[in-house]
């Protein structure tokens, strides 16, 4: 039922960034790493990206041994093989592109010109081509030496170097003078046509990451740490004038300053791009212009914000972000550590204390909810958010549930329970329903914060998530098995048993008929609740979140050791206002319903009180009064189908025929509805969907 369709969130790696000049557009474009794809122009490579280069034509992506070119945003233009070896650095020169490999190989593709390095006595660690030297390229060596190369022809000098390895070597905008930077965190500025070093700095953050020179007038010098931290060298009096301290949370992989603008692009393995840093404050120093980033570690939770299906939060690193599926410039990062409160509670690892959120401000909230007179060892383990807002739910290892109010932040109450390993709430603020490693799951009175209903688990459970306008919850037990209970009858109504591992989150899609769970297992699992499993699927590294858009098209999933947040879906626009559940499985029903056959005869649903009067199907639904408006002969049938679920369609497509009870002249009319459905300009795919199971 799900499948891939792109991935939030992610920005850059640890692969230094290459920036593109488009000479047409008049604009510059930023080249980042995202393993085996790049930004910004979403190609997938076999393995991943381990470097990358660029010049006003073409993207070069070097991946395991061979190198790809792109060009017109996707499409590869040439393919490099050649290399036995890892390459690790790439270096386009003219017409030419120069690679060097781990194994000591460097070569120049178009004359296929390759030069032979031993590795123990000149290991290649940089590459550049000086400033109007035509086609010289100078490398640098992890011995500290220096070699200057024609690549037509042959050796031309070699430098001896400052007895430390060579980890950058960049070009300066004075002719002949390059900027050499060391593992040891010194930065060598040296004239390679008299070979006589101009000055020096010390770094005092280690080895030197990447080295950038502004070309806009301000002789000003930037280094990338390890650690993160940028300094800023005043070449023309030798000294140190700024520093930008944890402009990442990792190192620099790279530092570009645009040309003839004070604005400096880095990027870094904690998911970020910078873009950009301007200088424009007293005393050389920069700001933050503009940046993308996602989380520097993998995101644990995820869950759509809102009822439109457009906004994800994901919590992780200790902040707090929202990604939209619309497009990246709608993402906010809430910080570190929605109306005139806040609207958002986050639990933290191994605190007691919840933190509240604001989504609109994009703030951390004034308020730390923290039960009164609780040891210091309890931690905070799960939360709710009533329907209305106002209130948050907490529970604590310590068998605490308390009671908050958003507004004020005060402590409203508390219920007694187990280890809580679960909490929430139903949709009028009456019942809350807590689980705990007792094995119990407990129904309290939300006012009076009276226990009602205590029902036996048959496992001690790991979670719980409740579907308010089912009345269903979902318990995900610590024996891989999953209970789902309706909180109206306080009975276990289903259990599900097929994973293999820890169950890590579920969510319920919007019509309550499915639960979608995932496990350490490497599996996202579909169940529908009537029937049982029906979507089973492996994925590459282990789903840890999940959640449903609330309008039901697409699944949002985080995994181990993964940054990005993944959706699965056929696409996020489709070309009908229902949801892709409601037709996509219409030409898949056979298949179901043999792998879903009951093994028992259906029971009868219970009656209703005689003034409610339902309609008959398996979803309990209500009569409408009538109306004495007449509906057109299309907008009828088609709300009709519109009601039912795939296998009903099916059902009301076969009454159709002569063998079903129907007559030609209704498959007639039905064709001409699929006719007004396509001329109308609305619902194609639904139209689609319906006419294709017709036809079968």
């Amino acid at each position: 039922m799900f499948s891939g369709f792109r991935v939030l969130g992610l920005y850059s790696n640890h692969v230094p960034h290459a920036l593109r000049y488009h000479q047409k557009h008049r604009e510059f474009y930023v080249v980042t790493s995202v393993g085996k794809s790049f930004h910004t122009f979403n190609n997938s490579l076999p393995d991943d990206i381990t470097c990358l280069a660029a010049d006003r034509m073409l993207v070069f992506a070097a991946s395991g041994t061979t190198v790809c070119a792109f060009a017109r945003n996707k499409e590869v233009v040439m393919r490099y093989h050649g290399h036995k070896q890892e390459v690790r650095l790439l270096l386009p020169l003219g017409d030419h592109l120069v690679s060097a490999d781990s194994g000591g190989d460097v070569i120049v593709w178009d004359i296929y010109l390759r030069l032979n390095f031993d590795p123990g006595t000149f290991d290649v660690s940089a590459m550049m081509h000086p400033s109007t030297y035509l086609n010289k390229v100078l490398l640098g060596s992890r011995q500290g030496a220096l070699q200057l190369w024609n690549i037509r022809t042959k050796l031309l000098f070699t430098f001896p170097g400052w007895s430390a390895a060579v980890t950058v070597l960049q070009q300066s905008p004075a002719v002949d003078v390059v900027g050499v930077g060391t593992a040891t965190g010194r930065i060598i500025i040296h004239n390679i046509r008299l070979d006589e070093t101009l000055m020096s700095f010390t770094q005092d953050w280690g080895p030197i990451s990447t080295l950038a020179f502004r070309t806009d007038g301000p002789p000003i010098m930037a280094s990338g740490s390890p650690q993160g931290h940028i300094a800023l060298w005043d070449l023309a009096r030798q000294q140190l004038v700024a520093q930008q301290r944890h402009a990442h949370r990792t190192a620099v992989a790279a530092a570009t300053f645009l040309h003839g603008e004070p604005l400096l692009v880095t990027n870094g393995a904690d998911n970020a791009i910078k873009q950009v840093w301007i200088f424009d404050q007293e005393g050389g120093g920069a700001r933050l212009l503009r940046c993308r980033q996602g989380h520097s570690a993998p995101p644990t939770t995820i869950r759509h914000h809102g009822n439109n299906g457009k906004n994800i939060l994901s919590a992780q690193d200790g902040s707090l972000q929202s990604f939209s599926t619309v497009h990246e410039r709608f993402n906010k990062n809430m910080g570190h550590r929605q109306s005139d409160w806040d609207g958002v509670v986050a639990l933290h690892r191994g605190r007691l204390a919840a933190s509240t959120w604001n989504y609109y401000r994009c703030t951390m909230g004034a308020h730390h909810l923290k039960p009164p007179g609780v040891r210091k060892n309890a931690v905070a383990t799960a939360v709710d958010i009533t329907s209305c807002g106002n209130f948050a739910v907490i529970g604590s290892s310590c068998g605490r549930v308390d009671v908050y109010n958003l507004q004020s932040g005060l402590h409203r109450g508390c219920y007694h329970s187990g280890v809580v390993r679960g909490v929430a709430t139903d949709t009028l603020n009456q019942l809350t329903v807590s689980c705990g490693s007792d094995w119990l799951l407990k129904f309290w009175r939300f006012k009076t914060r009276k226990q009602e209903v205590v029902l036996k688990l048959s496992a001690a459970p790991a979670s719980l998530r409740l579907h308010r306008d089912s009345g269903m919850v979902a318990i995900a037990m610590d024996d891989f098995t999953l209970a789902v209970v309706d909180i109206e009858t306080r009975r276990i109504v289903r259990k599900f048993a097929g994973h293999h591992g820890n169950i890590t989150d579920m969510t319920f899609s919007p019509d309550g008929r499915w639960l979608v769970t995932t496990a350490m297992d490497c599996t996202i699992r579909t169940w529908d609740l009537p029937s049982g499993l029906v979507d089973c699927f492996l994925v590459a590294m282990a789903p840890v979140g999940v959640s449903m858009s609330p309008t039901g098209d697409f699944l949002a999933t985080a995994h181990v050791d993964s940054l990005g947040v993944y959706l699965l879906g056929a696409e996020l626009v489709t070309l009908s206002l229902m949801p892709e559940s409601r037709w996509k499985s219409l030409l898949h029903l056979d298949a179901i319903k043999r792998r879903n056959r009951p093994l028992a005869p259906p029971a009868a649903p219970p009656t209703v009180p005689f003034f409610l009067p339902t309609l008959p199907g398996l979803t309990p639904q209500f009569t409408l009064p009538s109306t004495t408006k007449e509906d057109s002969q299309v907008d009828g049938p088609l709300r009709l189908l519109k009601d039912c679920g795939p296998a009903g369609v099916s059902v009301e497509l076969t009454c159709l025929t002569s063998e079903g009870g129907g007559a030609n002249d209704l498959l007639l009319a039905f064709i001409q509805m699929i006719d007004s459905m396509l001329a109308s300009g609305r619902d194609f795919d639904l139209a689609h969907a319906y006419l294709a199971l017709f036809l079968k």
